[in-house]
C-alpha cells in the first residue's frame, strides 16, 4: 500500500480578475483521488458568477463536476471546493454572470491521493 501522497500548490492563481470568465491552467491529476480548491476574493468588491472544478479525460473537453458552484463571491469572502477526481485532468473555472467591481481572486489547489 502506498502512502496518502499530497500535492500543495498555493499561487495556482493569483490576482486574477473576476470581473469576466476566468479558467486556470490544467492540472495533471492522474495519480491523485481528491481536489480541493480555496478560492479568494483579496479585493473588498463583490462579483456574481458560479466557481467550478472542471474535469476532462484529454484536456480539451471540460465538464463541471456537480455541487461545486457559488452565486455569489463577495469582497474578502473564501470559497472552499472539493471534489474527487473524475477525470486525469482538472482545472478552476469562474463563469462571470454580472456586473461587480474591484474583484480580484486568487485560487490554491491541493491533490490527494
Amino acid at each position: 500500500m502506498n502512502p496518502v501522497q499530497y500535492r500543495n500548490v498555493t499561487d495556482y492563481i493569483s490576482g486574477g480578475a473576476f470581473s469576466g470568465d476566468l479558467t486556470g491552467a490544467t492540472i495533471d491529476a492522474a495519480q491523485f483521488t481528491h481536489v480541493s480548491m480555496t478560492v479568494v476574493n483579496t479585493a473588498t468588491g463583490t462579483t456574481v458568477g458560479n466557481i467550478y472544478i472542471q474535469f476532462s479525460d484529454d484536456d480539451t473537453n471540460w465538464v463541471s463536476g456537480s455541487g461545486t458552484a457559488t452565486a455569489a463571491i463577495n469582497g474578502g469572502e473564501t470559497n472552499w471546493l472539493h471534489h474527487e477526481v473524475a477525470a486525469r485532468y482538472v482545472r478552476f473555472f469562474f463563469d462571470h454572470t454580472s456586473a461587480g467591481t474591484g474583484a480580484t481572486g486568487s485560487v490554491a489547489y491541493t491533490l490527494k491521493s
